[in-house]
């Protein structure tokens, strides 16, 4: 391997867990994991919260406000686009993940390969939604132009992603953070002066929104690209570039290794994105529903992305930890994530839940109603079973357990169809909402007892106790302050905010002097 790349592989840990041969060493490790882990995650944090609402609450928002039931279309199609993502990325993302994680020393003979691959498969990713899309949903003319777009802009958000799972396969996790939001600052720009730069002859609709986004994630891929570049030496070019046959074996063989990660991948966007595509074509006037049920879902959006972050950051390190002896490491890690975000996302969702008729007048001053914040007050509690999903579904996507995971998956797509086919003539997009919520619970507690069963994490009822307290002491403490005080609304918040951290102390979920402390070493 050239110098370079010999030294691209010193990860920012080291990560040799062979050489850890005493209980004292493993422990130190372990140790300096779980501190690399709090550290990325408040780096990630940090980052996400400084560029990310600015576009979902300054950009996004302000496009739904200007076009009205456009958007509907706009998500519905978006939801679309995540349908065939099987194609789009084949798992090639978890699996170059957790292979290059493992085995640094593979990137120059996987890169070239997989970036290839990648090429072919979006090229057929584009063409089988356009065709499914004309041919079964019946989309025509003022639909698929948009659709385009949107499909050229998933590709390139794959591509992104790909080069990122490089970037913290080689163990540069502090890099991978700081390129976490590059997309959505690029997006700030770009978008901005479309909404506020009065570019003539570039009037605001919301195709141009989508090509505004396109040049955004274009500019990312190349420098996340560059990044990439200045960490390893490796090859662009496969070496079967100009012989297809003999490039046959290595290609079969890289998309035999990622189809277990795509069927999930798959099975896991069927579930969480049929919703928005059903709710546009059961209804009569769908597009209207889909652009009340996408105000909500903003929100969740917007929560997800701290579960999305743990996941990249949690795949190469379980990865690693479960080349190391026993289960302790794993165990500690997953201990570690599971306080973190049951803490943050309940605490979150209970804010939201309490205060989304104030949050709806500020976010759409002259449409907010009942429908609405009845809609977002339902949908938000899909969030907490989705953050457990991204830690238990990531683990077992470290360790390969796939099959199983395919199977709580396919349970909750039919779950989930069967719920939106009852309660969307019904309910609309309340029912739809429901219905999220209902399959994101099925599926986490599925996945979580996988993770039960295959690693051994049967909590203890002391264990059990504190996590329903902590739920219980944070529900109430919300309904006191937004039910029975006169305080200002976004006073009631930094209060409901505060329980959430006090809970945490009371129940120890967290102990902050080792915390601390731990942070210090």
């Amino acid at each position: 391997m050239p110098e370079k790349g010999r030294e691209s592989c010193q990860t920012n840990i080291t990560y040799e867990t062979s050489s850890y041969r005493t209980l004292p060493a493993f422990r130190t490790y372990l140790r300096r994991v779980n501190r690399e882990f709090i550290l990325n995650v408040l780096l990630l944090v940090f980052i996400n919260l400084l560029i990310k609402p600015f576009f979902i609450f300054g950009i996004d928002l302000t496009v739904q406000n200007r076009v009205g039931e456009d958007y509907g279309l706009y998500f519905a199609l978006l939801n679309l686009t995540y349908i065939f993502q099987i194609l789009n990325d084949f798992g090639i993302q978890n699996f170059n993940s957790r292979y290059l994680s493992q085995h640094p020393q593979l990137l120059p003979k996987y890169f070239p390969n997989l970036l290839a691959i990648k090429f072919l498969l979006g090229v057929f990713y584009i063409v089988l939604t356009l065709f499914v899309a004309w041919g079964i949903f019946g989309y025509g003319s003022r639909e698929l132009p948009l659709l385009l777009i949107l499909l050229i802009n998933a590709v390139l958000v794959q591509l992104t992603l790909y080069l990122r799972s490089n970037v913290s396969g080689l163990g540069h996790f502090r890099l991978d953070s700081l390129l976490s939001s590059l997309d959505k600052l690029l997006m700030l720009a770009t978008c901005g002066i479309l909404l506020w730069g009065n570019l003539p002859g570039t009037p605001l609709n919301i195709e141009t929104f989508a090509l505004a986004q396109t040049l955004a994630l274009a500019l990312t891929a190349l420098i996340v690209f560059w990044a990439l570049r200045q960490k390893a030496d490796f090859p662009v070019r496969p070496s079967w570039a100009k012989n297809w046959r003999a490039g046959r074996p290595v290609v079969l063989f890289l998309l035999r290794k990622s189809f277990p990660y795509a069927l999930v991948i798959l099975l896991m966007f069927a579930y969480t994105r049929l919703d928005g595509v059903l709710l546009e074509r059961l209804l009569p006037d769908g597009k209207a529903h889909a652009e009340i049920f996408a105000g909500a879902y903003r929100l969740l959006d917007a929560c997800n992305m701290f579960g999305f972050m743990f996941a990249s950051l949690l795949l190469p390190m379980f990865a690693r930890l479960l080349k190391s002896p026993g289960k302790a490491g794993v165990r500690s890690l997953a201990s570690l994530s599971f306080n973190l975000l049951w803490t943050g996302s309940l605490t979150l969702v209970t804010v939201i839940c309490f205060a989304r008729e104030d949050l709806l007048h500020l976010m759409m001053p002259s449409r907010a109603n009942a429908y609405r914040w009845d809609t977002l007050g339902v949908l938000i509690w899909a969030f907490v079973p989705v953050s457990l999903t991204y830690i238990f579904g990531t683990l077992l996507t470290a360790h390969e357990k796939l099959r199983e995971m395919g199977r709580v998956f396919i349970f909750g797509i039919l779950l989930n169809l069967a719920l939106n086919l009852f309660l969307i003539p019904r309910y609309q997009a309340l029912g739809t909402a429901v219905a999220a919520v209902l399959t994101q619970s099925f599926v986490s507690f599925g996945i979580m007892w996988l993770c039960a069963k295959t690693f051994d994490f049967w909590p203890s009822q002391k264990w059990w106790l504190r996590k329903a307290g902590f739920a219980a002491f944070v529900l109430a403490a919300n309904w006191f302050v937004f039910e029975k005080t006169d305080l200002d609304w976004w006073v009631k918040c930094g209060i409901g905010l505060a329980a959430g951290v006090a809970g945490a102390v009371v129940f120890k979920m967290a102990d902050w002097r080792k915390a601390v402390a731990f942070l210090k070493k």
